[in-house]
């Protein structure tokens, strides 16, 4: 009888305990379900959402774009505290895990500074840019602005200088009629900087040249929306694109907002 009974009690514990463990496994995979194979090119991921404060926090980190990358998915994108818990996509989506880690470290990884520089003798504010990525643009046909646009307080092209973000290789630059005046930097990483409606170049920049972060790229305009030449169709503004290698596409747009928002105190400081 007691035999018996020990038996059903043992039963019993080797249920539960395998009933415990294939609820934390069912229950791991679904946290883990979150990083598709796709996911760097869903727009939640695009948005970048990243509060300054997390990011300085993590930015202590050892590991950081492990750290990084797990709060981004632990809050699901959206996240409002850094969390370190990155073993369970290690363990059901390692590839996954380190390929997303290698996105962000792409995109956030290079940058150095913000890429226009305060004028030392001037006491107001001033740069003023919004969160408008996503927002819908007409000129050229229906589109999605891909960018974030920076403003100054002077509405004068040709007052502001525009800095390299980072170090990198001019890819292109010249004329395009969305653009109009702009350039592009490959970043070691791999991701493309577009710096976009400038009224002149610093210097004759050619495909290839090599730049230094915080280098003067040229001067923050209005050209653009026709042909060569057009300007004054907007207000002076710097329109900032970030773009990176996805395995659907040669480049997509990720929003530059959050990235400008963890680079403010890293503004150079000139007299112009």
């Amino acid at each position: 009888m007691k035999r018996r009974f020990f038996r059903s009690v043992l039963t019993l514990l080797l249920l539960v305990f395998f009933s415990v463990i294939m609820e934390q496994g069912i229950r791991e995979r679904g946290e883990a379900s979150v990083l598709g194979k796709y996911v760097c090119e869903e727009m939640n991921f695009r948005e970048q959402y990243m509060p300054e404060e997390v990011f300085q926090e993590i930015s202590e980190e050892k590991n950081i774009w492990e750290v990084f990358t797990a709060t981004m998915l632990k809050g699901k994108f959206y996240p409002g505290q850094p969390d370190r818990g990155s073993e369970v996509y290690k363990k059901y989506k390692k590839e996954e895990f380190y390929a997303l880690c290698n996105m962000y470290e792409a995109i956030w990884g290079d940058v150095k500074y913000f890429p226009l520089p305060e004028n030392r003798e001037s006491f107001q504010k001033q740069f003023f840019y919004e969160d408008t990525f996503g927002e819908e643009r007409t000129y050229g046909g229906k589109r999605i602005h891909e960018g974030t646009d920076i403003f100054g307080s002077r509405n004068l092209a040709g007052y502001y200088p525009v800095l390299s973000m980072t170090e990198g290789t001019v890819e292109n630059v010249g004329w395009l009629p969305l653009g109009g005046y702009r350039i592009g930097v490959r970043a070691p990483g791999g991701a493309y900087f577009y710096y976009a409606h400038l009224s002149e170049y610093e210097k004759e920049f050619s495909a290839g040249d090599r730049v230094k972060a915080g280098e003067i790229l040229g001067y923050m305009g209005n050209s653009g929306y026709g042909e060569v030449g057009t300007t004054g169709k907007f207000p002076v503004h710097l329109h900032l694109g970030i773009y990176i290698k996805t395995p659907h596409y040669k480049e997509l747009s990720v929003n530059p907002y959050w990235i400008l928002k963890a680079h403010e105190k890293n503004i150079r400081k000139y007299t112009y």
